[in-house]
Order: structure tokens, then sequence, then C-alpha cells
């Protein structure tokens, strides 16, 4: 461990957030934040202040360590800007594949509209598909490997950034499900219409383009807020996440793999 994360450590095991150790300290948060992300190396007299505080010696925080350490606080520290950085790539990613299924959904509306083996329903269902499949390729995409060790690591936050993102969950989550509700309900009706079309009890006909556009936009609707709704429940209720077997199993595996 370098200095900004030994200070980083020792601050959250104490359960002071970045604002309470500048406070005894006598620095800004700033300041602390700089420390903890190695942007920036505190005075002698902060260093002893610190040593002080934690009771550690100096020459324990200024000592590179590389072994790992065995705290119950292990995990990867997520910064605000990285945060909002991983919310901002989830939203396009969401975007990407509420148009994907969207399209997809859409191929029902040219096989209703035209006639059946015409060049015009074939080429209709074709677009579709195409336009489906070239918002899944991006929606793959627009993901950005940095972002991936959330889903890999217990997370850690200051209690202001995560106060923040919890606020923004609450706000957030009444939106989503304004939208999904509805959309659940057009996904829904639009199955069982197709459905009892299929099996003879309703006939089909050019009206059945708008059951096939409200299915389209209910399923759009739907994928996209739940996938708003995951990305912030990815580090507000991290702690559940990490928890399931799933989460631990495979965090062994890749452990066990890294030893080899």
């Amino acid at each position: 461990m370098n200095l900004g994360e030994k200070i980083f450590k020792l601050r959250k095991e104490r359960g002071l957030s970045q604002e309470a150790l500048a406070e005894q300290l006598g620095t800004s948060r700033q300041a602390v934040s700089k420390w903890e992300n190695n942007q920036g190396f505190p005075e002698m007299e902060k260093l002893l202040q610190l040593s002080n505080l934690f009771e550690v010696s100096v020459d324990f925080l200024l000592k590179d360590e590389k072994a790992e350490t065995e705290s119950s606080e292990k995990g990867y520290y997520v910064s605000r800007e990285f945060a909002r950085e991983y919310l901002a790539n989830a939203q396009k990613e969401n975007r990407y594949m509420g148009f994907c299924f969207l399209f997809w959904a859409f191929t029902g509306i040219p096989y209703a509209i035209f006639p059946s083996h015409t060049a015009l329903r074939m080429l209709g269902i074709s677009v579709c598909i195409f336009l489906g499949i070239l918002a899944w390729i991006l929606a793959l995409f627009s993901e950005q490997d940095k972002f991936k060790i959330l889903r890999r690591e217990p997370l850690l936050f200051d209690y202001e950034v995560l106060k923040e993102l919890s606020s923004e969950y609450r706000e957030i989550e009444k939106k989503c499900r304004f939208v999904a509700i509805p959309g659940l309900f057009l996904f829904i009706a639009g199955m069982l219409i197709i459905s009892f079309t299929a099996s003879g009890k309703i006939p089909w006909s050019a009206y059945h383009s708008l059951v096939f556009l409200g299915f389209a936009v209910g399923l759009a609707g739907f994928v996209w807020s739940i996938g708003k709704m995951e990305s912030y429940e990815l580090l507000v209720k991290n702690e559940q996440y990490s928890s399931r077997l799933l989460f631990r199993l495979k965090k062994r595996l890749r452990e066990k793999l890294d030893r080899l």
C-alpha cells in the first residue's frame, strides 16, 4: 500500500469522512482527497498529526507495502467523479439497449401492415432487425472496461458521496417506476393480444400494427427504466450486491486464477 491507500484505509477504519479528518487536521477536504488519490503529499506537520491521530508511526505511513491488507474494509474505492462517469456510461448503454428492443419489436408492424410473401414486408422486417442488431452492438461497445471492476469488487465510498447517490436514487426510482409499470402493462397486453391472434381467437388485421407499436414502446421503456435503476443500485446497494453467493463465488474463482 502507498501513502494515499493507507490514509484512506485508516480513515475508513475510524469511520471518519474526508471533511471530518480535514477538520481535525486543520486542512481542507480537497487536500485530504488529493492525498488519498496520490495527487498530493502532506507536509511533515500533517504527517505527524496523521501519525498521532491514527496511532501509527510516520515510518509506517511513508513506507510502501506490497502485502495485501487483511482489513475487513477491503474493497475498491469509488470517487464521486468515477461514479459520475459510470452512471453516464450506463445511461448511454441503457439507451442503446432500449432502442435495440424497440426495433426488434417493430418487426411486427410491417408483418401486420403488408400482405404475406411481399417484398415490402420482408424489407420492413429486415430493416427493423438490422437496426436492432446495430443498437445492440453499440450497447456492447459503449461499456468501458474500467467500469467492469465495479461488478467484481465490494465498493467503498465517502459518506457524502454515498448519501448524494442514495438521494438521487430515490428520485430516479420514482421516475423509472412511472415508466416501467405502464411499459410492463403495454408489454403484457401486447403479448396477450398477439397470443390470441396466433391461436385464431382474433383475426389478423392492419390494426395489429398499433398493438406492436404499443408492445415495442412498452418493452423499450421497461428495459431502459430497469437498466437505469440497476446502474444506481450497483452503487447505492452494493453491500447487498456483493453479499450474493454468485458474487462471492466469482470473486474466489478470480483470486484462484490470479494465483496460477
